[in-house]
């Protein structure tokens, strides 16, 4: 078992199975639907994007730095003896700050990991620490590991009802990307079909990679489905798991909003 704790936040979108298999700690952002706080770890996902489509209004703001030292302090008593903190990029939130902050004070040395990626991409980071670190690495290993994949993330995806904060709102089936601290459009389509039809273009990689495709609202889980199913018969695709936007992303793309990451595939 390794000495070293992992913990991350909930908007890496990390799956369930992983956070139990790695035993990793998971600080969730703080979510605000029209001014109420919403638990996106208990409450009804379908609910929030419905709200979000009649109109609501959703914000978030990162974890206190209180909350990642309670993490810290968790992990000592555990009989961790080093923790990585793996999270999105710092140049969109200041999530990263606040871990860095509470790891100044930590009882056992704390590495605060930026990724330089955001949503499903940092947990993709994550796990690679993860299984890093159950193979034997060590904690500088794991978190090169983590640094190295970010920089290796690429991703793209549709956001028409966003919140015209971070993504901004748009009548069109633009098609973003987020590179380099700031979300870019890359496409602009008249449908959702030109819109799917750019994004899987877009995995053209000639080296092995992995996919990952998520929704947020239910009305677009039909495109989601289509576009997996056009990058999973790329050659170089190996392999295509599914994830779904949580709130303290979709608070910023809304409920009109799919998308994919691809990275490589260990060797």
């Amino acid at each position: 078992m390794s000495d070293t704790a992992i913990c991350t936040d909930s908007s890496a979108l990390l799956p369930t199975g992983a956070v139990e298999r790695f035993e990793i700690s998971v600080v969730p952002l703080a979510v605000r639907l029209d001014g109420e706080a919403f638990d996106e770890r208990s409450g009804d996902v379908d609910d929030f994007y419905a709200r979000l489509g009649k109109g609501a209004k959703a914000k978030t703001s990162q974890p206190s730095p209180a909350a990642f030292a309670d993490a810290y302090a968790e992990a000592a008593r555990c009989g961790k003896n080093y923790v990585l903190s793996i999270h999105l990029d710092a140049r969109v939130s200041g999530t990263a700050h606040s871990a860095e902050l509470a790891a100044r004070d930590a009882e056992i040395p704390v590495t605060v990991v930026d990724t330089t990626t955001a949503s499903f991409g940092v947990g993709v980071c994550v796990r690679a620490a993860a299984r890093a670190l159950e193979a034997g690495a060590t904690f500088g290993e794991a978190a090169r590991c983590a640094v190295e994949l970010g920089g290796q993330m690429r991703n793209a995806f549709v956001a028409r009802s966003g919140s015209g904060g971070r993504v901004a709102e748009g009548e069109e089936w633009t098609v973003l990307t987020f590179t380099n601290g700031a979300t870019t459009a890359v496409a602009s389509c008249g449908s959702a079909e030109a819109a799917i039809d750019a994004m899987a273009a877009l995995v053209d990689d000639e080296r092995a990679v992995e996919a990952a495709i998520g929704y947020a609202g239910s009305v677009v889980e039909d495109s989601a489905d289509i576009l997996a199913a056009m990058v999973g018969r790329s050659p170089h695709v190996v392999s295509v798991e599914r994830y779904r936007v949580g709130p303290s992303i979709g608070a910023h793309t809304g409920p009109i909003s799919f998308g994919l990451f691809w990275w490589p595939t260990a060797s």
